[in-house]
């Protein structure tokens, strides 16, 4: 891998990835909230979302675990398909960003970046959940 080559499926996480990241997390989890895969995309981006995992979820304020290629800033939708209540999305800001460097996040290149909820939807409709977003 060329490392100055920087394409979307080096700036991703794979599903194994998510779910070996998911099985650590809930191991070392307190508080009872438990990591689930969400997509996430830039306001300014076309194409399909990036795959990554909820670590974390506020009133105010969402923590993603990722390869994403985003910055302090930058606006951005999370899809929430696996949510307890039902899908659901969030539009936020994304407030900070730090390398993970814990050794449950073993996935190179990995970060946890923290969004400022701005709003969300109702819970969307079951049979719409899934869908691709692209």
């Amino acid at each position: 891998m060329n490392p100055l080559k920087n394409t979307a499926a080096e700036s991703q996480m794979s599903p194994e990835d998510v779910a070996q990241f998911i099985h650590q997390e809930q191991q070392d989890r307190r508080g009872g909230f438990t990591p689930r895969a969400v997509f996430v995309q830039k306001l300014d981006k076309f194409g399909s979302p990036s795959l990554a995992v909820l670590t974390f979820e506020h009133e105010a304020s969402l923590t993603i675990a990722g390869l994403l290629n985003i910055a302090p800033d930058d606006q951005v939708i999370v899809y929430d398909d696996n949510a307890p209540a039902g899908a659901q999305y969030f539009y936020g800001t994304v407030g900070e960003i730090r390398e993970a460097h814990r050794p449950a996040d073993a996935i190179r290149g990995m970060r946890l970046i923290y969004i400022n909820k701005k709003s969300s939807d109702a819970v969307i409709n079951e049979s719409n959940a899934g869908v691709n977003r692209s």
